[in-house]
């Protein structure tokens, strides 16, 4: 592929974006001795005139300010803030604290977590293989709450957290950015409340620039990746490759963990792992398989209406 047809093909800068993700525990493992709450709070302050410069660059209308005045648009979005707020917090904590193999199960359990959700709260039906999907990852689950010295609070908050903000956003109209947008602005008031009232002296305050400069840089690691995707999925025809190209960051994930980090990779989470992949992979095979009957049923209404 030329590389002018590279750089307009949406599948490349998605691909960058997952990619970029799933290296984002490099970038955490300088942070020592900063609490995963002041990282997350500065991620926050210092995302604010990085998605407003977006917006400019990009020429989104800004319609922040008017879905925050619906009041059902407001409640969805308080509760989205909340979902990625606490996936962002746990992450950074699992990235930090020498977790990041177990942030690793729940970006893969993610997309099941959002099928299971999708069945309870909007009674969605389930293919066979997204039964067999969920049960697998189940299984997996169970194993390792059984099989585990401590209970993987850390992979269940990500995961419920991140599928419930799926969710929630599928209930929501609104742009990338501007969902962004909405969902910094309404974390600023907690993030003040944590920075000037619990906090105390912070590590921006008593640390050195390298402290300071790597604070600064948690807002564009966090946003340049979406930046891409969301560039990637404007111009992608086929969305179903999405549901490949997610497991690109979990695996970056796992990679780094054992191979980078020397986190411990025992019987007991392999096999939790083993069950996951299984599920995932069912998923995938789902997936494909319905986008393909999709397009099928997309061209024989093509081509009829033709006749």
């Amino acid at each position: 592929m030329q590389r002018s047809n590279l750089l307009k093909d949406g599948l490349f800068w998605i691909t960058s974006g997952y990619i970029l993700w799933g290296l984002t525990p490099l970038f955490y493992q300088y942070f020592h001795g900063v609490d995963a709450v002041e990282i997350f709070a500065m991620r926050v302050l210092f995302s604010v005139p990085l998605i407003a410069i977006l917006l400019w660059v990009t020429r989104t209308p800004v319609r922040v300010f008017k879905m925050l005045m619906v009041p059902k648009t407001f409640i969805s979005l308080i509760l989205s803030t909340a979902c990625i707020s606490t996936s962002w917090y746990l992450n950074t904590w699992g990235a930090t604290n020498g977790q990041v193999l177990m942030v690793s199960l729940a970006y893969f359990l993610t997309p099941l977590i959002s099928i299971l959700i999708g069945v309870i709260y909007l009674r969605e039906r389930l293919t066979t293989l997204q039964i067999i999907a969920l049960l697998l990852c189940i299984s997996g689950f169970l194993y390792a709450c059984i099989s585990l010295e401590s209970f993987p609070w850390l992979t269940i908050g990500i995961a419920l957290a991140f599928g419930c903000y799926g969710v929630i956003k599928k209930q929501v109209r609104i742009d990338t950015l501007n969902g962004l947008a909405a969902e910094t602005l309404l974390m600023i008031p907690f993030v003040l409340f944590y920075l000037v009232v619990i906090s105390g002296p912070t590590q921006w305050e008593m640390g050195d620039n390298t402290i300071r400069i790597l604070l600064i840089l948690t807002a564009p690691v966090t946003i340049l990746p979406l930046a891409l995707f969301s560039f990637g999925v404007a111009r992608i025809k086929n969305l179903s490759t999405i549901a490949i190209l997610q497991y690109i960051e979990p695996t970056l994930y796992f990679l780094l963990a054992v191979f980078i980090f020397g986190e411990a990779i025992d019987m007991q989470r392999l096999t939790t792992f083993i069950l996951v992949w299984m599920g995932f992979t069912v998923f995938s095979i789902d997936g494909i398989r319905r986008a393909k009957l999709a397009k099928f049923a997309e061209n024989i209404v093509i081509e009829r209406s033709e006749r």
